[in-house]
């Protein structure tokens, strides 16, 4: 009986390949953030201290305002929501999630605003190096 080598027995346990490019998809790494945001919403409803500088929600009165995205998406003409508590700002989050997924006019925009922050963080690179 022949013995598995080594790399057999590593190959045996290998999971099939992904595609890494949907992974950059700058809608798929937007969804990931909507998930990190619902997260820390449901971190804040438990106390926990959330960082304000990198929520998307934040205390207004007795309820909370919310924008989609650190630039804020706009949903027609609208970019700031209101939700009475944490509950509703999770709720409003999944529901963008879903009109971002049914709406090919977010998901350009969503693009778009990636490309421009890109070309921003590019921008600020190379004028450290050159300086």
């Amino acid at each position: 009986m022949a013995t598995k080598s080594l790399m057999d027995q590593f190959i045996a346990f290998a999971a099939p390949a992904q595609n890494t490019s949907n992974d950059r998809d700058p809608v798929s790494v937007f969804f990931r953030k909507i998930d990190r945001q619902i997260a820390l919403a449901n971190e804040a409803k438990e106390g926990k201290d959330t960082n304000a500088r990198v929520a998307w929600f934040k205390r207004d009165g007795a309820g909370y305002r919310l924008k989609i995205g650190r630039e804020g998406l706009k949903f027609g003409e609208h970019q700031w929501f209101k939700a009475a508590d944490l509950d509703e700002v999770i709720e409003r989050l999944t529901l963008a999630q879903q009109v971002i997924e049914a709406n090919d006019a977010l998901k350009a925009q969503i693009a778009t605003n990636s490309k421009a922050r890109s070309e921003r963080m590019q921008g600020s690179r190379k004028a450290k190096k050159t300086a």
